[in-house]
């Protein structure tokens, strides 16, 4: 003897990715006893940015397919005919449980730049030059590699990404310019699985490593006059490179 109505929940399908490239995207709708299956339409869903194409019952669970519509959030809710009923004809019309009912359906790839990270110096003594790749969306970690990159006059440690932006260490081979350029192979993606393989912009790619200190000389001005009855006497400091001011004194 069976009078009460089953417990429903509406919600994006346990194995569905979120945000997604495949299609359908899959809801289910489960209960907390078996649901009689030809209660069930696709009138009883109401599908934003979306076009539900099937839905099938199998003992307490509801499969919901959806064709999104265009790229964007695409969600499910229960219509306003919504009545579900289990096996003794009781239906459920109005509460339902879920909150997850939406599916951020994206296919277009990334938009990446790769570049000197942007607190590099340049020249760098560091033993550590960092290059940075950033996107206009997270990007998907696992899709990143060494092999992604090409370094010259130097070698990549190990590369983290969190968000938007992954991380690339370069230990320079030696002096002179640290470049970093895609492989050939280049691959990343964004979370949703679509991938950049081409186009990547970013023109501030190489870093100049130095390490070894400026030679200099310290004599009088070459225009200084000597003798001199000029109180003010000049001499100079010059180096083999450029020298930074700030560190005189």
């Amino acid at each position: 003897y069976d009078t009460t109505a089953p417990t429903l929940t509406l919600e994006q399908a346990a194995a569905q990715a979120d945000p997604t490239i495949a299609t359908p995207i899959v809801f289910t709708l489960s209960a907390n006893e078996p649901i009689l299956a030809s209660s069930v339409a696709i009138s009883d869903f109401a599908a934003t940015n979306g076009t539900i194409t099937s839905v099938s019952c199998t003992g307490n669970a509801c499969t919901i397919n959806v064709t999104p519509t265009t790229q964007g959030s695409v969600s499910i809710a229960p219509s306003g005919t919504f009545s579900i009923a289990d096996l003794a004809l009781n239906a459920t019309t109005t509460t339902v449980a879920g909150s997850d009912r939406s599916v951020t359906y994206d296919i277009t790839a990334p938009i990446l730049t790769l570049a000197q990270a942007a607190g590099q110096a340049d020249p760098a003594k560091s033993a550590t030059i960092t290059f940075t790749l950033t996107a206009n969306e997270t990007i998907g970690a696992s899709s990143v590699s060494i092999a992604d990159f090409i370094v010259t006059n130097g070698a990549i440690g190990t590369i983290g990404c969190s968000g938007s932006t992954c991380t690339i260490p370069v230990t320079p081979s030696g002096q002179g310019a640290v470049s970093i350029a895609t492989s050939p192979g280049f691959s990343v993606s964004d979370v949703a699985g679509n991938a950049t393989a081409a186009t990547v912009a970013g023109s501030d790619r190489s870093v100049t490593y130095d390490s070894i200190a400026p030679t200099l000389t310290l004599a009088q001005a070459a225009t200084q006059a000597d003798p001199t009855n000029v109180s003010s006497i000049a001499f100079t400091l010059t180096g083999n490179e450029t020298i930074d001011a700030s560190s005189v004194t």
